[in-house]
């Protein structure tokens, strides 16, 4: 069953492990997988020769439950069957077809002559057999649900700490909205102040110049930045709530909320709102930490 159907409503994380093992007439059948973080998917099999021609399939079965990470499968087969056997007959008669020539020359017979005759070491294949195959792909997919199911508790964890993180950054952007209402003015007033000071509103038309302080005033004025702000962290907040693959669209709206923050920093010269844009920032970074662990 696919992933989407069973873990639709829940955040992964993209650390993982999963092992099985079962018997199966060719031996026990041993599947390990594990995830680690990955920018796409990304899936290596790792399996005997005799029973890789199964990897299309078990791929299938990792697309199925994962879409981001990078997931390495192993399958070890303990063969009960001699993984090759001797002719001793063959042997025996190659010795002895040997020694009469050997006896005509004047030589020996040693173990190489003999093995180079051929066919006496035969090498045993595993017959992939109908019930070996449903114990790799029963096993497979017992392991890859234990690794799903470790995933899907790593995420839980991750997700309980960003809720708790973006509430602390939503708390930030109330002071800071609090505060934002006196940049415009408090930006009016350091521009007058400095105006003052050096002498300049007799040499300057004052109509016009107080047309430049209003547009100095205006541009320091960080409400729109706020407010889509406080859409991007809600956004942020609803995609926790959705669960599912949600790591890139979370990966999306921290560059836009760093924007945002960025902006705000820079337009506003209140030192408090500056002071809390640094602590908003440090906040912020944590979070991407986290995301980055996130399917």
């Amino acid at each position: 069953m696919a992933k989407s159907e069973r873990f639709q409503d829940k955040i992964a994380s993209m650390t993982g492990y999963g092992r099985a093992s079962g018997e199966s007439p060719a031996g026990q059948v041993t599947i390990e997988v594990r995830s680690l973080n990955h920018r796409y998917l990304e899936v290596a099999v790792r399996a005997p020769k005799a029973i890789m021609s199964m990897e299309p399939e078990i791929r299938t079965l990792v697309r199925d439950r994962v879409s981001r990470g990078k997931v390495e499968l192993f399958i070890s087969l303990e063969n009960r069957v001699s993984d090759f056997t001797v002719d001793r007959k063959r042997a025996g008669e190659i010795a002895e077809a040997l020694q009469g020539v050997a006896e005509i020359v004047g030589d020996t017979v040693r173990l190489e002559h003999i093995l180079a005759a051929g066919e006496i070491v035969i090498v045993n294949n595993v017959e992939i057999s109908t019930e070996l195959v449903q114990t790799v792909f029963e096993r497979t997919v017992h392991a890859l649900d234990s690794m799903v199911a470790h995933r899907m508790t790593e995420g839980e964890a991750l997700s309980e700490d960003l809720a708790s993180r973006i509430g602390e950054l939503r708390l930030i952007v109330t002071k800071i909205q609090e505060l934002a209402s006196e940049v415009p003015e408090r930006t009016r007033q350091q521009i007058e102040n400095f105006l003052t000071g050096v002498n300049l509103r007799n040499l300057v038309d004052p109509q016009r110049l107080e047309i430049e302080i209003a547009f100095l005033a205006q541009k320091s004025d960080v409400t729109e930045e706020i407010t889509r702000l406080v859409t991007h962290l809600s956004a942020f907040s609803s995609a926790l709530s959705l669960g599912g693959p949600v790591g890139r669209r979370m990966d999306f709206l921290l560059q836009e909320i760093q924007r945002e923050v960025n902006t705000i920093g820079s337009k506003s010269a209140h030192p408090v709102i500056s002071q809390l844009v640094v602590d908003f920032k440090a906040g912020l970074e944590k979070i991407r930490e986290q995301v980055q662990n996130i399917e």
